[in-house]
């Protein structure tokens, strides 16, 4: 398969987990005004039957806090199981990651790859997929420099 269709492939998995992330009973509040519009979103009458999972204004009830979290764990378990098992979705996804996070001019271009993907260093490692991050970087760096003229 080539690496258009991979990179067609890995943008698919992602829509889909947005669309489950979307019409899942979570909401967002970031003043007092909004925290009443969050609530009835989600279906709740007060803040004392919600929590927040990532601290950054999340509302979620309580009574979905563990689907919640198992969705993304979930997420996560078949984006490396994808990675591992198939390398060119994997360089796809590095690709993608790297045009995504503007890659040739970012510092921290490498942390930013990853953690998009939930991956660590080590993990690179373990799942075998560094000559595969070696080949989208390569491609990306090429095409900054032919296409984009940034480097």
């Amino acid at each position: 398969m080539n690496t258009n269709s991979k990179r067609k492939e890995y943008v698919e998995m992602q829509r889909r987990h947005q669309e489950e992330v979307n019409n899942f009973p979570i909401s967002f509040a970031f003043s007092k005004d909004q925290v009443y519009g969050a609530l009835k979103k989600i279906g709740a009458s007060s803040l004392k039957e919600c929590v927040t999972v990532f601290g950054t204004g999340d509302i979620v009830k309580k009574k979905d806090k563990t689907d919640l979290v198992n969705m993304l764990i979930g997420f996560t378990e078949e984006l490396h199981e994808k990675m591992k098992n198939d390398k060119e979705f994997a360089e796809a996804a590095f690709e993608y990651e790297m045009d995504n996070h503007e890659y040739a001019i970012n510092w921290d271009g490498d942390e930013d790859v990853l953690d998009s993907l939930v991956l660590t260093r080590e993990e690179l490692k373990e799942f075998g997929l560094e000559e595969a991050y070696q080949n989208a970087r390569r491609k990306h760096m090429k095409r900054a420099g032919e296409e984009w003229g940034i480097i």
